[in-house]
């Protein structure tokens, strides 16, 4: 088994949204993670431009657009020097530094350095300086590590059983060099080939928590190093579309717990309210009040649960969009090289897009019944609340309405009562005294009385009264029965 490598190189590829907090993470990160790892102190300046994709550095010219430096670090008590590049740029909405630290492949005399163990590979990343919990970045990154396979006769060729497990036993030994042990390994992934050599992918993008990116290259031909160099841009596209659908599909999930906990307090919260719903009586006042209640709380319900759901949409927009993206650059490289396998690279599409896509897919449709189940719910009270309210509307209206009859009979009896006992007053002048004199004699003593009380009116006029009582009666029996008839047509 090969025990020795040859001009390793780490490529990190971060991705921040430009406009999470804070802005400037990228550059601030490089700026510490340089000077304080790798004694590099050349600060790198940003000039921000308009345009999708802008070239960032400061000092860029048009044949280079990233910052060079030089370092060195300690194997085994021997200094190794080491070079670098620092590529700052802008993809729409995203920031990215494309970080390039490599053990050159020749000196300062132009002759081939020698092979090195795989522990220069921990120097590489020091104190996991690079690893994705360190550097933060909102959307997530991509670690590149490539390196030259040096047991030539023993690889060839590579895809025979026995050098494919050789190989992918020397990417596993890589990993665990260059990932510190405080930190977790993540998982194989999955393997390939791509531009001729073996390539090793690691981190399992539905896996969330620790989720680290790594692709272990292990070269094999020349040409895989001069094609990656050739489309080293692309690469950096490719990485960033691939990131922030990781990144969405995680979010997602994150949003799908919050409405997985909404969707099942639901059914108890509705079985609540239907328990509590009297189905074959009349509502009382307090139940009619909660009721109402109810009305105001599940619109509330509705509208915050709807739109968790449409947050989960969005995240399946997002991941179709830059889906979409990774599909443009990935035709942009095989239009490039017709004749080369990059089904590696496309695999992503098919197995990894495809998973998210039907996951929130499945998510939206099962999520929506909980939508459903709220509609149902405020229909139903507010159509049983309804009902409620007509019928007490209808036995108000009713108790109103017999008042007004009440009132009416009365008012028809007294004016008709009145009316009579005026016309009587009128056309009969003290009827008593007239009545008491024709029935007695002209010389009878008692004569007197009556002409004693005439002077006081009273009897005069409780004989009206009664003339108009006994009118106003009949007149107040025939409104009475109009209004019950009345009602029985109503």
């Amino acid at each position: 088994m090969a025990s020795k490598i040859y001009a390793p190189n780490v490529h990190l590829f971060a991705f921040h949204l430009k406009d999470n907090h804070p802005p400037n993470l990228l550059w601030d990160k490089w700026n510490t993670l340089l000077s304080q790892r790798f004694g590099v102190t050349k600060p790198l300046e940003i000039e921000e431009k308009p345009g999708y994709r802008v070239d960032l550095l400061k000092d860029k010219t048009d044949d280079d657009v990233a910052l060079h430096f030089e370092s060195k670090i300690f194997l085994d008590g021997t200094p190794l020097p080491i070079t670098g590049l620092a590529t700052p740029l802008r993809i729409h909405d995203t920031y990215v530094l494309a970080l390039n630290l490599r053990r050159p492949e020749f000196d300062e005399n132009q002759k081939k350095t020698n092979p090195l163990n795989l522990n220069i590979l921990e120097l590489l990343n020091p104190s996991g300086c690079l690893m994705p919990s360190e550097i933060g970045s909102s959307l997530g990154q991509t670690l590149l590590l490539t390196v030259w396979y040096t047991e030539e006769k023993q690889w060839l060729p590579w895809k025979s059983p026995q050098n494919r497990q050789e190989l992918r036993q020397l990417a596993d030994n890589c990993l665990r060099e260059f990932i510190p042990n405080q930190y977790p390994l993540p998982d194989f992934y999955r393997e390939g080939q791509l531009f001729g050599s073996p390539i090793f992918e690691y981190g399992v993008p539905t896996q969330e928590k620790d989720y680290c990116h790594i692709l272990i290259w292990v070269f094999c031909e020349t040409e895989t190093d001069d094609k990656f160099t050739a489309h080293y841009s692309t690469f950096v596209s490719l990485f960033c579309h691939l990131n922030k659908v990781v990144a969405a599909f995680h979010r997602s999930r994150q949003v799908h717990h919050v409405v997985r906990q909404e969707y099942q307090a639901i059914e108890p919260y509705i079985n609540t309210i239907f328990q509590g719903m009297p189905v074959d009586k009349q509502l009382t006042q307090h139940e009619l009040n909660q009721f109402k209640k109810y009305l105001k709380d599940i619109p509330q319900k509705y509208l915050s649960y709807s739109q968790l759901i449409s947050e989960l949409d969005r995240y399946r927009l997002t991941i179709d969009t830059n889906a979409q993206n990774y599909r443009r650059e990935l035709n942009d490289i095989q239009s490039k090289l017709p004749a080369e396998d990059i089904s590696f690279l496309s695999r992503f599409l098919d197995d990894d897009y495809r998973l998210f896509t039907e996951q929130i897919q499945s998510d939206l449709g099962y999520f929506q019944h909980g939508a459903g189940l709220l509609e149902k719910a405020l229909t139903a009270i507010q159509g049983r609340v309804d009902i409620e309210q007509a019928e007490s509307d209808r036995a108000t209206e009713s108790a109103a309405q017999k008042r007004q009859q009440r009132l009416e009979l009365l008012i028809a009896v007294v004016s008709t009562g009145l009316a009579v006992s005026g016309i009587s007053s009128q056309v009969t002048s003290e009827p008593v005294k007239t009545i008491i004199t024709k029935n007695q004699p002209s010389d009878s003593p008692e004569a007197v009385i009556p002409l004693y009380l005439s002077y006081y009116n009273f009897l005069d006029v409780l004989f009206h009264i009664i003339v108009g009582v006994l009118i106003a009666l009949p007149v107040g029996l025939i409104v009475w029965w109009m209004q019950k008839r009345s009602n029985r047509t109503r």
